[in-house]
């Protein structure tokens, strides 16, 4: 039996919500414009979120293996491809962000749909990588 991934299961929900699109009954695909160019404290606020990010991301990742999976010696065990798969849509979802975004992200734990839609899109760009 296969694994579902976090990131996939994001992915489905970007598919559901363009479904839910009923503005014009027509989804359109404009391009992500990234975020205003960064200040230097705003690095720090999209620094703090990519790191927050990989480390949410690769404990989901391996909290599903070890669901799936409980007898497996290595389901807690972070491999180098998930680490680097998590940085890499943390980096890319952080430069689609606003500095209030990543704020609200690292202080007050909000993951709104609106970040799930930026880290499919992330995770796209990622997985052609």
């Amino acid at each position: 039996m296969k694994c579902v991934s976090p990131l996939l299961l994001v992915s489905a929900l970007l598919a559901l919500s363009a479904c839910g699109n009923s503005d014009s009954g027509k989804t359109t695909n404009k391009p992500v414009q990234p975020a205003v160019q960064a200040r230097p404290s705003d690095n720090l606020d999209h620094k703090a979120f990519e790191a927050k990010y990989v480390d949410m991301c690769v404990n989901q990742e391996l909290a599903l293996r070890k669901k799936e999976h409980p007898t497996s010696g290595n389901s807690g065990v972070a491999d180098e491809a998930l680490t680097k798969l998590c940085t890499c849509i943390a980096q890319e979802e952080s430069k689609r962000l606003t500095k209030q975004e990543a704020r609200k992200f690292v202080q007050q734990n909000e993951y709104p749909m609106s970040l799930m839609i930026k880290a499919g899109q992330a995770e796209e760009v990622c997985s052609k990588k």
